[in-house]
């Protein structure tokens, strides 16, 4: 749980990783035992409190009101409630005292079946909120240090937001005292659905000189002191850390709350430490449609190690990696292992992204596009096409001297086509931009995208919808970037409010280069290629649990989601299905919104009984197709 964070939004040491990690997993050269160091299932009806202290109030008592965050809630014991084998936190709005919020935070350090723990595997399974304002954490801090924050570290397993949820990302805090502090993070990212759709396991894997970060079995940072501003502040290794769970609300991370939202809840399924690290996979789980991604397995302990991977491709491979040529399906690739520490399977769904083409020209410089340019810091000139080459060879460019007197040079453009900025999210839209550089240099590039009446200079972030992010390689001639998303910024501006487009070159720095820009699109589906959008609707997702219905007894529950064929919400499908296991009942419903019907069981039963579900049928505007759903049945 990043402290401070609001000051150390202008502290140096960020780094985000997408992807070609290696491990050096001294650590995993050693079998894991199966058995767990410490856990908690939450399988009992309240939580155990020899292993977790509940953290109460507005953090005054500990010294750190609004706990180091401008965090808007007060902890209460109330909004922890264990049932149904989860620990679940929710945040409500509620008044206690000066705090207009609720909600629930527990930490491991000093309780009589608590831990402390220096090295191994930390992981916990998480179903994260969806409500803007929510921040969840799943973090480490050292007990009782001898030294103050940050010296003593901080590893954060994961956080979140509610309007982000579609994003996880783990951080490490280190450096000199506050406001000399620093930190460095590592994220993934979720297309075309949200890591909040259902519970994944969130860990790190933690051995001298180096942190690991995963997500199921997708590992997606390391970092070690070399990715420190300086090596000797990496001290993670001087300490004993314990586990913190909690929900702020609010906060500097948090952001604006949405009070229409709550409750919102953060559920937990279990919190386990293993000693040593167990195999996972890297490699890209989001591609490009007719691509080429390889797939290793890493962090693997063992010898005399055999291998069978499966992909939905078919391709096969008896080595410790596979290289899979995609076309424009996606789905599982998996891995078995067996040797010396017995037989283990990782497995990793990948999403390929639709083939894209030209829907909107923004800006060519050449005809009327669809951005109006109203306003730049550096210098701005429309020219010929200094370099015409195969990437480009367009009569004329953008030729953009950079102000080296701002941090964040802005050009700044309206646009009515974004009607719909939810496909952009998704991933079912990109932005792409041609940049030439005379001096060639790996820059970043940001586009954000902003409700002009709401997103003012000096009220970050308010009216800031998305970031989308691309970076230049130090080549010569022209270079086609294509934006990926980076960040959900304001979920108070909905996908609907969107009027500005924002383009910042080299932002957080003094550059004063010149860069040439050309033929700024919004590439959307290509029709040619591939299923129009909304031409069909699947059955993304059935989850089922049991829920309370009072005195002892459960309901049966089950929760379907319907998306069109790009991956969009469809709302007002009538969805019939079946209840099995300990019920069989039918049951139908329409969607909403978000294209997700709930059904409730309507008798309820005691003892241990378990809900399955298989969905029947979904009749819409579109046509169902059944043979893409997935997860269609519960077992």
């Amino acid at each position: 749980m990043t402290m401070l964070m609001n000051q150390k939004r202008a502290m140096q040491a960020l780094v985000m990783v997408s992807g070609g990690l290696v491990s050096h997993a001294a650590m995993a050269a050693v079998c894991q035992n199966p058995t767990p160091v410490w856990q908690d299932e939450f399988n009992g009806t309240e939580l155990d409190t020899s292993k977790w202290e509940v953290m109460l109030g507005d953090g005054c008592s500990y010294g750190i009101c609004g706990w180091g965050n401008n965090e808007l809630q007060s902890y209460q014991a109330e909004n922890l409630t264990v049932a149904d084998g989860k620990l679940t936190i929710t945040a409500k709005k509620q008044r206690v005292k000066g705090s207009q919020y609720t909600s629930g935070r527990i930490r491991t350090a000093n309780m009589p079946n608590g831990g402390e723990w220096t090295h191994g595997r930390f992981e916990a399974s998480i179903k994260l909120p969806t409500g803007t304002g929510m921040w969840p954490a799943f973090w480490m801090l050292p007990t009782d240090p001898a030294e103050g924050w940050p010296m003593s570290g901080e590893i954060d397993i994961l956080e979140a937001t509610g309007q982000a949820d579609m994003i996880a990302f783990g951080t490490i805090h280190y450096g000199n005292a506050y406001p000399d502090n620093e930190w460095t993070s590592g994220r993934i990212i979720k297309q075309p659905d949200r890591w909040s759709d259902g519970f994944h396991e969130y860990a790190v894997e933690w051995e001298p000189n180096e942190i690991r970060w995963y997500v199921d079995d997708i590992l997606y940072s390391v970092k070690t002191p070399d990715d420190l501003s300086d090596p000797a502040f990496w001290t993670f290794e001087n300490y004993s850390y314990h586990f913190l769970l909690n929900m702020a609300v609010g906060g500097s991370i948090g952001g604006v709350v949405d009070d229409s939202q709550l409750p919102q809840t953060m559920e937990v399924d279990y919190v386990r430490v293993y000693d040593f690290g167990q195999p996972s996979l890297s490699g890209p789980h989001i591609v490009d449609a007719n691509s080429q991604s390889t797939y290793q397995i890493v962090d693997e302990a063992g010898t005399g190690s055999s291998y069978s991977w499966n992909s939905p491709t078919q391709q096969t491979s008896s080595t410790n990696s596979l290289t899979v040529d995609w076309a424009e399906q996606g789905g599982t690739v998996t891995a078995d292992i067996t040797n010396s520490c017995g037989t283990s399977t990782v497995a990793m769904d990948v999403h390929v992204l639709p083939v894209l083409t030209t829907d909107h020209v923004l800006d060519d410089f050449e005809t009327d596009g669809d951005l109006t340019i109203t306003s730049w810091e550096g210098q701005y000139n429309e020219v010929p096409n200094p370099v015409s080459d195969t990437v480009n060879s367009s009569p004329t460019a953008l030729e953009y001297v950079r102000s080296s007197a701002s941090l964040y040079d802005v050009i700044a453009g309206t646009t009515p086509v974004i009607t719909d900025a939810g496909p952009l999210i998704a991933g079912n839209e990109a932005f792409y931009m041609d940049v030439y550089m005379p001096v060639p240099s790996e820059q970043e590039i940001l586009i954000q995208l902003e409700d002009s009446s709401q997103a003012t200079p000096d009220n970050y972030p308010t009216g800031r919808h998305s970031k989308f992010i691309a970076h230049t390689e130090a080549v010569s001639g022209w270079q086609r970037l294509k934006f990926i998303l980076e960040d959900r910024v304001d979920g108070g501006t909905t996908d609907t409010d969107v009027d500005t487009v924002v383009i910042l070159i080299a932002p957080n720095s003094n550059n004063g280069d010149t860069y040439y820009l050309d033929n700024m699109a919004i590439y959307g589906a290509d029709s040619g290629t591939q299923e129009p959008a909304g031409t069909s609707a699947v059955v993304s997702d059935v989850v089922t649990t049991t829920v309370s219905a009072g005195k002892g007894v459960k309901s049966g529950q089950a929760t379907v989601t319907v998306v069109d064929n790009t991956g969009s919400p469809v709302e007002g499908a009538t969805v019939t299905g079946q209840f099995t296991g300990d019920w069989n009942e039918s049951a139908n419903g329409v969607t909403d919104a978000n294209g997700v019907v709930v059904f409730t069981t309507s008798t309820a039963l005691s003892g241990k009984v378990t809900a399955n579900f298989c969905v029947d049928g979904v009749q819409s505007s579109l046509t169902f197709d059944a043979a893409n759903s997935t997860g269609m049945c519960t077992q």
